[in-house]
């Protein structure tokens, strides 16, 4: 079944990291937090883990100062071998900064310049428009390789390891068109980040994870960092591995796919010490020159003159306090990993989770900047997952949707509603033949969390397994509303149509 399948790919995606300045030399300098704001912030992660949430490596700083440091929870799914606060954690598409980081570098010594096409690079790329300074920005318009790669690895026709050469050779091979034409649209993309890893090899006549680590991790000290690839895979240690736990307790593995190496846009193992010196280095002018840390947090420019609030490996928003922030997220099977900078407060967040909670690191985030401004934050409460698991068996699906809507409406709230836990509970529903209890919940589920595409994704890939096709074209709509730029929801409602 797709929508089963597909729910159970979403459920974790990738790691927490959280970054700040340690040096300000620009901006008046904000108080440091004191004692007091260190005891809550801890106390807030206690409770965090205490709730089922936060599982892995924390570290914030304000002005160099650690304000917080710790480990909490579990290094796989066996629940016997705790975290600890020098382990290793895949990071996800934090990644993509590296990436980033390596073209400016070779851009600063004039090996090659951020305008160039890729194809100058990679002359057998079918697309000769696109620019490096799209594919840093994901302005390139070029098509996501990855549903390609996993459509033969369930066929049983990858018998290499996965890496970018592969990732090339298969654009190559299928010639697949571009989204859009280059410069005009953003569409996240990390098969651009495999094709700047890609070039990032040829320009510097070695291969990208040594580079990165001649250039980036052994000069800043970031001892515990590393590409992982298939001839260093078990030497990673000490290391986090990803798991998820089931709605009934139990867990599971999750942590990476056999023969699957996303170099360029993921696929780096680090510590949250480690990116914590990453991030004194990029506010330094150590891991890139001053110039180029102004030009890699600039938001893109489109064609049509429009900004988009992403630089180079860098997404560029207003913390929820309305602050400026430097952020990237990851997420990757059990890891969720996100690196937040607040540059003018002094601010370092660094999150490192491995048990697929993907809303754990971003409500972390914004909990540990209220703490720290002296402003409330909300209260943590367990997911409502967990007694609606217990409960769905003797609840038909009307039942289900009344008693989630109770407590939804109930003041004060008793649970807190994460999309993830929801859609997870739904697809144990689909396994259980029950697709009538979890069209309810994954209805609620985009009631309560309207702007949400993973949401509004789940529940039309389940309207469409389950015949009712105009209930499946309505929620592309929505989606379509939400994010008109995107040429594959118009594809896929296309097609839907069609049928």
């Amino acid at each position: 079944m797709d929508a089963l399948r597909k729910l159970a790919q979403r459920m974790p995606r990738l790691a927490v990291v959280a970054l700040s300045c340690a040096v300000l030399p620009v901006f008046a300098r904000v108080p440091d937090a004191g004692p007091a704001r260190s005891v809550e912030v801890a106390r807030y992660f206690e409770n965090c883990h205490a709730v089922k949430v936060c599982n892995g490596s924390f570290l914030v700083t304000q002005h160099g100062k650690v304000v917080y440091q710790g480990a909490l929870g579990e290094a796989d799914a066996s629940a016997q071998v705790a975290l600890a606060v020098g382990d290793a954690f895949d990071i996800g598409s934090v990644s993509k900064q590296f990436a980033a980081a390596a073209v400016l570098r070779l851009a600063e010594r004039g090996q090659l310049a951020l305008d160039d096409p890729a194809a100058k690079y990679l002359p057998q790329l079918p697309y000769a428009d696109i620019t490096l300074r799209q594919l840093l920005t994901h302005t390139s318009g070029v098509p996501d390789v990855f549903p390609l790669y996993t459509q033969l690895l369930k066929r049983g026709e990858v018998t290499t390891a996965m890496r970018g050469d592969e990732a090339v050779a298969l654009l190559v091979e299928h010639k697949a068109p571009l989204l859009f034409a280059p410069g005009s649209a953003f569409e996240y993309s990390n098969t651009g980040y495999i094709l700047l890893a890609q070039i990032v090899g040829r320009v510097s006549g070695m291969d990208y994870a040594e580079y990165l680590q001649r250039e980036f991790f052994k000069p800043l000290g970031m001892m515990h960092t590393r590409v992982r690839l298939p001839d260093n895979d078990a030497l990673i240690q000490p290391r986090a591995w990803g798991f998820i736990v089931r709605p009934d307790g139990s867990r599971k593995p999750f942590d990476q796919i056999p023969n699957f190496y996303p170099v360029g846009p993921g696929g780096i193992y680090s510590t949250t010490h480690d990116l914590q010196l990453w991030a004194d280095a990029l506010q330094q002018g150590r891991a890139m020159s001053k110039a180029n840390w102004a030009l890699a947090t600039t938001p893109a420019t489109l064609s049509d003159g429009s900004k988009v609030p992403y630089g180079f490996g860098f997404k560029l928003v207003d913390s929820a306090l309305g602050r400026r922030m430097v952020t990237h997220g990851g997420d990757w099977r059990g890891f969720k990993s996100d690196l937040t900078l607040l540059p003018v407060q002094g601010i370092q967040i660094v999150m490192l989770t491995n048990n697929a909670q993907d809303d754990s690191v971003e409500a972390a985030r914004d909990a540990v900047e209220a703490i720290l401004a002296g402003k409330p934050r909300p209260m943590l409460r367990m997911s409502v997952h967990w007694d609606l698991y217990k409960q769905a068996d003797s609840l038909d699906a009307a039942q289900i949707t009344r008693w989630l809507d109770r407590q939804w409406q109930a003041v004060p709230q008793r649970y807190d509603f994460p999309g993830q836990p929801l859609e997870q509970v739904a697809g144990e529903l689909l396994k259980r033949k029950a697709a009538d209890k979890a069209v309810a919940v994954l209805a609620f589920n985009a009631r309560i969390h309207p702007k949400s595409l993973d949401a509004l994704d789940s529940l039309a890939d389940v309207y469409r397994e389950t015949g009712n096709r105009q209930a499946a074209i309505e929620q592309l709509q929505k989606m379509i509303a939400l994010k008109p730029e995107s040429r594959r929801l118009r594809q896929r409602l296309a097609q839907l149509q069609g049928e």
